[in-house]
Parts: structure tokens; sequence; C-alpha cells
């Protein structure tokens, strides 16, 4: 169990050691969570140097006091960690003996560890003197330059954008440098400190082939914007106004029309051309972002498309241009197995509320695939209103409990009164249900069924008849009674 929980702390982060520090030291009634301070006895401190880091975190002062100096008299890369953890410790004794005993070791290997500790501690303020003593320390032994190229390749994240930011302010790090390191890496932090360095200082050429061809559209993007259209090449341009960023195609199509192009002729070409079909469903989309509107048979084509790319950007367009005839087309889509182009399907359902009923989901509401019930209920809950509320209610009754615990919050819309249809579907849907009884009360007060609430309110434990629940024809409202007695 020792060995275990030496691995285990060797490989949590700062920030995770010293929230299992602090937790380690919180008050407990039924007493400390490290057991009693008497057990903890010099036999045990002698043990393997996890010991002295457990007992480090201990609640008591004196037994802190004494695994730090066991710690101090300890090589274990675990006593690094343990021994920057106390730096910050609220008893200045134990404060000033860790720190001593850190500033001693200042070899690279040590300063990996030690570092993000301490970076992690200046941002609390107890102990933040020693980052500064430490980081002089490890310079005037090992050099700047070779310092913080050993902080760059840090684990903790925090401390490796520290360095890279500390690097490139005091010329640690050059352009070239930024250059090399750029392709390989994947932190999006420092990918934009590389991008901007390499933007303000390397050449166009440089700028053009490091950024305009690299992984992260924020480093496209800043590319086309610091090189002119007279700095940029026609092809890269060309080839960015394909991009899958929304940002990149933007400012490539502008430094496009800078060089005399029109972006929405290059879509159109592009879209007849025989490119990769990736590339076509870019251009379908960015020949919708310059205002062109796609004729409605091509974008039918682009539905009925056997690629998925080429299929998705057709749902995409049809949003706009859809039918009562596409509504057969899109409920089949729906039922599909590829979930993105079900989901693109439902949208368009979803954005034209209009053109079917709440009828033409019953195929899928009866279907034995969950999945297809829970689309069936997200494209009924679009229509909003009142219908997400018996969306809701519909779908607590589902076999699935997965699927049924989708209803549990239905909310009633404000300043909406439901129609004599949709009173009728709430009052047979809300009695038995798995809501609380303040929950029900409020739909149907909110849905103006003064009956359904006295039913409620009169039911034990919440369970109405349907019978009894019947709203009773021309009912009037809570709000329009009081105004007619007004």
């Amino acid at each position: 169990m020792l060995e275990e929980t030496w691995l285990w702390l060797g490989s949590v982060s700062a920030r995770e050691f010293l929230r299992i520090d602090g937790f380690a030291r919180q008050f407990r009634y039924e007493g400390p969570s490290l057991g009693q301070p008497q057990t903890w006895t010099k036999k045990v401190l002698s043990g393997p140097p996890v010991v002295a880091a457990l007992a480090s975190m201990h609640p008591d002062g004196y037994l802190r006091g004494r695994a730090v100096r066991a710690l101090a008299a300890s090589g274990d890369p675990l006593s690094d960690t343990a021994l920057a953890v106390r730096v910050s410790d609220h008893v200045t004794v134990i404060r000033e003996l860790a720190a001593r005993d850190v500033l001693q070791r200042t070899t690279l290997e040590q300063a990996e560890r030690i570092m993000p500790m301490l970076h992690r501690i200046e941002q609390r303020g107890r102990g933040a003197d020693v980052l500064p003593l430490y980081l002089d320390a490890l310079v005037s032994e090992h050099g700047e330059s070779q310092v913080w190229a050993r902080l760059r390749k840090s684990s903790d994240h925090d401390l490796r954008r520290t360095a890279f930011r500390y690097s490139l302010d005091r010329a640690v790090l050059t352009t070239e440098d930024a250059v090399t390191s750029l392709p390989h890496e994947r932190d999006p932090i420092v990918r934009r400190l590389l991008a901007r360095v390499i933007a303000d200082n390397a050449s166009a050429d440089v700028v053009a082939d490091a950024l305009l061809r690299a992984r992260s559209a924020d480093s496209r993007a800043l590319g086309l914007v610091c090189l002119t259209a007279t700095q940029l090449d026609p092809t890269d341009v060309e080839r960015l106004l394909v991009d899958s960023s929304v940002l990149v195609r933007l400012w490539a199509r502008r430094r496009w029309q800078e060089m005399g192009h029109d972006p929405a002729t290059t879509y159109r070409r592009v879209t007849r051309s025989a490119a990769k079909p990736r590339e076509r469903a870019q251009a379908y989309v960015g020949l919708a972002e310059t205002g062109t509107v796609v004729d409605r048979n091509e974008v039918l084509e682009l539905v009925g498309n056997e690629d998925l790319a080429l299929q998705q950007v057709g749902l995409r367009l049809l949003a706009d241009q859809a039918t009562t005839d596409d509504i057969p087309g899109l409920l089949t889509l729906v039922t599909g197995n590829q979930s993105r182009v079900a989901r693109l399907a439902s949208d368009v359902l979803a954005r034209n509320p209009g053109l079917w009923s709440v009828d033409d989901l019953a195929g899928l509401r009866g279907a034995e695939n969950p999945e297809f019930r829970r689309r069936a209920w997200w494209i009924h809950r679009s229509r909003r209103g009142w219908e997400a509320v018996i969306a809701d209610l519909e779908v607590l009754r589902d076999q699935d409990p997965q699927l049924a615990v989708l209803g549990r919050q239905p909310t009633a819309p404000m300043y909406l009164q439901p129609d004599e249809h949709q009173q009728r579907r709430i009052a047979a849907l809300l009695p038995n249900t798995a809501l609380s009884r303040d929950q029900m009360l409020s739909i149907a007060l909110s849905a103006g069924l003064p009956d359904l609430m006295t039913t409620i309110r009169d039911a034990e434990r919440g369970q109405v008849s349907v019978h009894d629940a019947e709203p009773a024809k021309n009912t009037l409202a809570w709000w329009q009674r009081i105004w007619k007695r007004e």
C-alpha cells in the first residue's frame, strides 16, 4: 500500500497535490483523517519517504515539523514536492525550515518537480517570496537559457505556459525556435504565443510557410491577417477559401477580393470540379456565406448524395428552402444510422415547425429503438411553448428509464395559454407522472385547469384519476377570473 501511495502522489499534478494536502488537514469532529499524531512515532517516520510525505499533511503542527525534518534528510523525488508544499505552511517555523531546504535542491530534475508547486503557491500569497529566490539560484547554477528550456518541457500546463511567456519576453526563445516548435505544439495557449511571435518578427515568406499551413485555425487566420494581398501566394489563398474554419474562410475571401477575384465565382467552380467531396462541401458552405442562393434542385441532389460531407452540407442549405414535400424524406433521415445526418435533419424540422404537425412524429414516437424516440421527443420539444411541456410529459411515460428522465423538469411558458386541444393533452398526461405535487400544481395552474388542480390537491401522494382531471369546457383561467371579478 505504501508503494501504491508513493506512485499515486508522484503522479498527481501540483494543483491536485495541494488539494490533497488541504483535504488531509481539514478539521473533523471524528478526528484527523491521518490518525492521531501520537501514532506517528519516530520509528514510523523512519520508514519509506512516503510516510514522511503523508505525515507532512497532518493537521498537527508539531508532527508536520518532524515530517519536514525527515523529508529534508531524504533524497527521494517525492520529498521535493512534499517540501515545496510546506513552503506555504501557516506555521512560520515549518515554512522557514521547508524553504531553506528547497533552496538547496537546485538540480534541473529537482527543479522540474519543485517549480510547479512554487508557481502555484505564488498565486496564494504565503510563501510567494520563495519562487524568485529559487529561480535566482537555478539561473546562477545552470544559466537562464538552460533553466527555461527545461521548464518549457514541464508536464504542468500552467508552469509550461508561463515558461514560454517568459522565454519570449526575455528573448530566451528565438523566432527560429518558435518556427521549429509550432508544428509539434499541442497546447492551444502556447501555440497562440508562438504564432504571434512568428507573425510579429518573421519575414513574409517564413510567416506564409509557418502559419498558412499550420494545423490550428487561429494560426492560419493570423497568417492571413498579418500578410497583405501582395505578400500572399494566390494558390495558398485559394486553398484557404475552402478551409474548415469560418474565420479562415472570411479572411481568405477578403484577401481573394483584394487580389481581384470573385469568391462566389471561385466557390461555384470548385463545387462543379472533381475536387474531394469535403472540399466541394466547404465550397458550398462558402458559397452560402457569400450570400449566393443555391438552387433548390441542387440542394436536394446534395441531400440524396451518398457522401456524408455533401449530404450534411445539403441539409444545412435545405433549412432555408424546405417545403412540405421534404418532410417524409427528412423523417426517414432522422431514423438513419448516421447520428450526424439525423441531427441535421432534425434541425431542419425544428427550424420549419409550420411544415409538419405533431402527428407526423407518430412513427418515431412508437419506434422500438429508444434513440429514435429520443429524437422524436427533441423534435417535438423544438416547437416550444406548451408543446415542449407536452413533449416532456409524454417522454416521462416512456418505458426506457434513461429516456424518461429527460422529461423531469417541464417548465410552463409565461404569458401563454394553451388551446383546448393542448389542455386536454395536459390533463390526460399530467396525472400519475413522476413529477412532484408542486410541479403538477404549477403546470395545472399555468395551463388554466382549476379542476385538475383541485383533484391533485385532494389526491393522496399526488395520484389522481385521469377521468376526474378532464378539463371543463370554457373554463376561465385564474387571471381571467380576477379581471372578471374586478
